[in-house]
């Protein structure tokens, strides 16, 4: 059994969880460590706020899966005692021998016969696509459920009329109030990303400041192009029901499918035994969504493609819903889903291993990166011209000359095309302090993650670092 800090915190629902069972540790709160013979499971006493300890354990029978059990009240797991019991055993506090306890034994032997069973009467999910490959669509219920989803459309159409209608400085907290209702009935139509886009227009409305209404704007040009491009993939898809969905943009995602393993895999859309490197994290709010949002965008050394990764964690579930974390490490996983997109597509999988980063990982990183500024431009064009693309996609920028110009760094490359690198407030990231403190400078085999913005208000073309690649590290600029 073996246990590194960057596990801990990976397996931590959240920071604080991760800091209180540190603290626990460091407060000799701990008493009556022990561990099998085998080294699978360790479990131990924690007092707490209560009069007796807690028992706490960590059965790694699967080191992939590790199971934590503990007979603390708290909703959190694992909570911050199991953590806390992670943290001794890392620090290599004494855990003495000793025979597995006969309650964990028998729930040892539940958790594998209910694994057996599972895996009797499941399919795997390669033998599911298989089979759904083979069986018949119900053609009724899909033109039945495109007909519910085309005459939301035609709903949310005469909505976003209205509001155009009503002017943008007419629109006040009583008729936002109107407007929400409206918004919320849209959710009975199966176009859940419609609602969202909806909802965030009126985020925008809410921070409009000095009548300054260029976001509200762009984001009513973003739900206008939805509607128009998801009527036309949806009336095609009503004549033809049969047909493969859309896989080369995310335009199901927008309208409100949610993805199921099984059909990424059925269209090819996963890669087996991957290995990713994080290239930078970000935790942020998302107040139109109503949720948190944990935000990782990852390297793939074998493809060399960025993808980005998203924990959503609803106001409503904060308790429930485990934090997403930094990643310094290599993850290795057997299948990697990757969800229909443009140039950063959406990523998932559910399960992992790590091992540590070597130089050659971070070499294939910095080899893949742009060296011409003016290929980065042609992309960013590409999401301009198209409205419902990512307006903020994710590159790598090879350095070549770095330089301060009045308030903001300047990139140049070899040829002399600039970029200049400005923070990015709509994304909630504030770096540029933090680059300047490290360039300019030599920048002789460094690399830039940056995330690429168009201010449609300034005009002006410019990136947002998000970390940097040398060697034998990457620094992270978000936190």
């Amino acid at each position: 059994m073996k246990v590194t800090i960057t596990e801990i915190e990976s397996l931590a629902p959240n920071v604080a969880a991760a800091n209180n069972g540190r603290d626990l540790v460091n407060k000799n709160k701990f008493s009556n460590l022990r561990i099998s013979s085998d080294g699978s499971l360790i479990w131990g006493e924690c007092f707490g706020s209560g009069v007796s300890p807690y028992h706490c354990s960590a059965d790694y029978t699967d080191e992939n899966k590790p199971v934590f059990r503990c007979n603390c009240p708290s909703k959190q797991f694992p909570c911050k005692h199991s953590i806390g019991l992670l943290y001794a055993f890392e620090k290599g506090l004494q855990f003495t021998i000793a025979e597995i306890p006969e309650d964990i034994t028998n729930k040892r032997d539940k958790i594998k016969k209910r694994i057996a069973k599972n895996e009797q009467e499941k399919l795997s999910i390669k033998d599911k696509v298989s089979k759904q490959s083979n069986k018949a669509k119900n053609i009724k219920s899909i033109v039945k459920k495109i007909e519910l989803q085309l005459l939301g459309i035609e709903v949310a159409h005469k909505l976003l009329q209205n509001i155009v209608q009503m002017g943008l400085s007419g629109i006040d907290a009583t008729t936002k109030q109107t407007v929400a209702g409206r918004i919320q009935e849209l959710g009975n139509y199966h176009i859940e990303g419609i609602q969202l886009a909806f909802n965030q227009l009126l985020v925008e409305l809410d921070y409009v400041k000095s009548d300054e209404y260029t976001d509200v704007i762009n984001q009513l040009n973003y739900i206008s192009a939805l509607l128009k491009k998801s009527e036309e993939y949806l009336t095609s898809k009503k004549e033809n029901p049969e047909s493969d969905p859309e896989l080369t943009s995310a335009i199901e995602e927008q309208t409100g499918y949610v993805w199921k393993l099984t059909d990424l895999m059925k269209y090819g859309l996963y890669e087996e035994n991957a290995e990713i490197i994080q290239l930078s994290f970000n935790s942020y709010d998302n107040v139109g969504r109503k949720a948190f949002i944990d935000e990782g965008y990852w390297f793939n050394l074998k493809s060399g493609k960025i993808y980005k990764s998203k924990n959503y964690r609803p106001y409503k579930a904060l308790w429930y819903i485990k934090e997403a974390n930094s990643c310094f490490d290599v993850v290795q996983i057997p299948e990697l889903f990757i969800y229909p997109g443009d140039v950063n597509p959406r990523a998932r999988w559910d399960s992992q291993k790590l091992r540590l980063a070597t130089n050659d990982d971070r070499k294939k990183v910095t080899n893949s990166a742009f060296a011409d500024y003016a290929e980065v431009v042609k992309t960013a064009k590409l999401t301009v011209k198209n409205p419902l693309m990512d307006k903020n996609p994710v590159v790598l920028l090879r350095l070549n000359k770095a330089y301060i110009a009045g308030e903001h760094i300047v990139l140049e490359d070899e040829q002399g095309n600039k970029l200049t690198v400005i923070d990015l407030p709509e994304q909630q990231i504030y770096t540029e302090t933090a680059l300047k403190s490290i360039l300019p400078g030599k920048c002789e085999d460094i690399v830039l993650t940056a995330m690429i913005n168009n201010n449609i208000k300034t005009g002006i073309f410019s990136v947002t670092a998000l970390s940097l690649i040398v060697s034998d590290k990457i620094i992270r600029l978000l936190y």
